[in-house]
């Protein structure tokens, strides 16, 4: 996941965070509850999260699987996602990656988003499922579930099982009214109650209505702060997201 200190009057900074996840103000996740989740490996390191869009293809967050001031994938051959189970580092299966499509206009917070092919496809199950892709972002004020095995609190421990949490949708122009600057590919999500995504919950999902509304990206002002955490938007990526898998 990325940070971003907020300034007066100026563009805030981005800051990587990546690996170190927990939801803050979460509830532990049941046994498949959230099947579409995925933890998401780099060599033998848990990561970040993403979720399953169909038998071949999972979504997460670009910054997850690039490097490099001018970003660039990392080899699909180091990748592997952990699917089906609510611990990131047991259970369910483990399946690689073949292809890394990142998108083409990344760039910090703009359009942070990637499809990662699976090397093999998966068999569905109560544990093991798809989420559908959203074509238009959720409404202001609604909620919005997002999960992740992200950091506890800024400094804190992770946990070995999945945590979720709701948050409240913002259209970008009240999201525009508590951060000085927001991508139009951002979504927005405001906290409740001190609650939030931190450290290794980028690429997880953000869901509403049973579909996939956002994919995390950022926090600003730390993990729980009063600021609206941020979100890749589904619907605006929507054709990205399409035309790079088999939807």
């Amino acid at each position: 996941m990325a940070e971003y200190n907020v300034t007066r009057e100026r563009e805030i900074d981005f800051i990587p965070l990546y690996p170190e996840p927990r939801i803050v103000g979460g509830t532990v996740a049941k046994d498949g509850q959230f099947p579409y989740q995925v933890a998401l490996n780099i060599g033998n390191s848990f990561t970040c999260g993403g979720s399953i869009i169909s038998a071949n293809y999972v979504v997460t967050a670009a910054h997850c699987v690039t490097s490099g001031l001018v970003p660039r994938p990392y080899p699909a051959s180091r990748l592997k996602v952990r699917v089906g189970s609510r611990f990131y580092n047991s259970g369910g299966e483990v399946v690689g990656i073949s292809q890394v499509k990142v998108h083409p206009s990344y760039r910090r917070s703009d359009n942070d988003i990637a499809v990662l092919k699976l090397s093999e496809p998966l068999v569905f199950s109560d544990q093991i499922k798809p989420i559908s892709i959203a074509k238009r972002a959720p409404a202001d004020g609604v909620a919005v579930t997002t999960s992740g095995w992200g950091l506890l609190r800024n400094g804190g421990s992770t946990p070995r099982e999945l945590q979720y949490t709701t948050m409240t949708a913002l259209s970008h122009n009240n999201c525009r009214r508590r951060l000085w600057r927001v991508s139009s590919t951002v979504l927005c999500l405001a906290p409740r109650n001190g609650n939030g995504v931190c450290g290794g919950d980028s690429g997880g999902p953000a869901v509403y209505n049973n579909e996939l509304v956002g994919v995390t990206n950022y926090v600003v002002g730390g993990c729980g702060s009063r600021y609206p955490d941020g979100y890749a938007n589904v619907a605006y990526h929507y054709s990205f997201i399409k035309n790079n898998s088999d939807l």
